[in-house]
């Protein structure tokens, strides 16, 4: 879009008087340089291209002159955009990977698989987006995983491709790691890495983040650690931490997936339990929700449903740049075009050379 500088614009009135300039450049002096009775015999010269071209000086000056006050007149080229601007939610996965989530009660794809791997493709497709799923694109997640001892597998990031690769490395931990459970200590690392986005330098807390939740998943009680998972609710809910509770699997015997002496895999039975009143309470004291999965559906449908509640403000802004075509270059139709002072400029200099070369006069 082309438009002109308000109030510079009524400088282009001044292209009325090119016309009379042109007359009177184009028309000369009407005083005679040789005085002679008649011109007839002068006429019947042949006459060059020197002579039969003289209207180049002051077309010249007239392009330089017009292009002068257009330039006076400010034309501007303006560009519309439009910015979009995310409110992002900082939302860390705290994932179980205990010895329990090796039951085999879950079913994907008509398989049974393990807690674990149902879990990791789930929360996969609710970072990335999938099907009805819109995916966290704007939101900076990061990960953690738990079983006696909590790691920080992935930290806070927008590169969800960098955390969908570590997530899909997560293995249940051994009994050398320690296999056992500790809640609590899983949710006070990821309260850490919440409370610890102030101080890095490449997020700004107070413009771009909406909110900072945690997302717990669990199949079993807490049976290790240095710091309860009630202490830990408490931490979070005194940093306005939201925590969502997910508790995973069926009570009772189940199918596990273990490894006898000789390191081959077998099927047993175990017991496992679910300390349903504890995620109650971890999401009732931070303002979340406690949600149970029995299977892949339900677990989805939670995930599909914590997507819901937790979204991420979009605001999109249309504005214009201006280009000053007068003194910047512009680019238009894929072509950048130079300043429109270089054509006064360039008019000026030719007509100088021209007249002072191969168009000069007798004086």
């Amino acid at each position: 879009m082309f438009l002109f500088q308000q109030p510079s614009v009524w400088f282009l009135l001044l292209v009325l008087l090119v016309p009379l300039l042109w007359w009177r450049w184009s028309r000369g002096s009407q005083r005679a340089f040789i005085p002679c009775s008649t011109t007839r015999v002068m006429s019947k010269l042949p006459r060059s291209w020197v002579v039969r071209t003289r209207w180049i000086i002051p077309a010249l000056r007239t392009i330089a002159l017009v292009a002068l006050i257009v330039c006076i007149a400010r034309p501007l080229r303006a560009d519309q955009q439009t910015r979009v601007h995310a409110d992002a939610v900082a939302i860390e996965m705290v994932v179980d990977r205990s010895g329990s989530m090796q039951a085999l009660d879950f079913v994907r794809n008509g398989q049974n698989v393990t807690r674990l791997e149902a879990v990791k493709a789930v929360v996969e497709d609710f970072v990335l987006g999938v099907d009805e799923m819109e995916g966290r694109e704007n939101d900076l997640v990061g990960l953690i995983t738990f079983a006696s001892f909590p790691d920080s597998n992935c930290p806070m990031t927008f590169d969800h491709g960098h955390l969908s690769e570590r997530l899909s490395g997560i293995r249940v931990a051994s009994e050398e790691e320690g296999a056992m459970t500790a809640i609590g200590d899983g949710l006070a690392l990821a309260v850490s890495r919440l409370t610890s986005l102030q101080d890095r330098a490449d997020i700004r807390t107070d413009d771009e983040i909406k909110s900072r939740v945690i997302i717990l998943l669990t199949d079993g009680e807490e049976t290790a650690g240095d710091i309860t998972a009630l202490k830990a609710a408490e931490m979070a809910a005194a940093f306005d931490i939201k925590i969502y509770t997910i508790g995973a699997g069926t009570n009772g015997t189940v199918p596990v997936l273990t490894r006898d002496a000789l390191g081959r895999q077998t099927v047993q039975r175990m017991e496992t339990k679910l300390d349903e009143a504890t995620l109650q309470e971890i999401a009732s004291m931070t303002g979340g929700q406690y949600f149970r999965a029995t299977d892949t559906e339900s677990l989805q449908s939670i995930y599909k449903r914590i997507n819901e509640l937790e979204t991420t403000e979009i605001i999109e802004r249309q504005y214009e740049q201006f280009a000053d075509m007068s003194v910047d270059s512009v680019r238009f139709g894929g072509f950048t075009f130079p300043p429109l002072l270089i054509i006064p400029l360039l008019a000026l200099l030719l007509e100088v050379l021209l007249s002072s070369t191969r168009y000069r006069r007798l004086p």
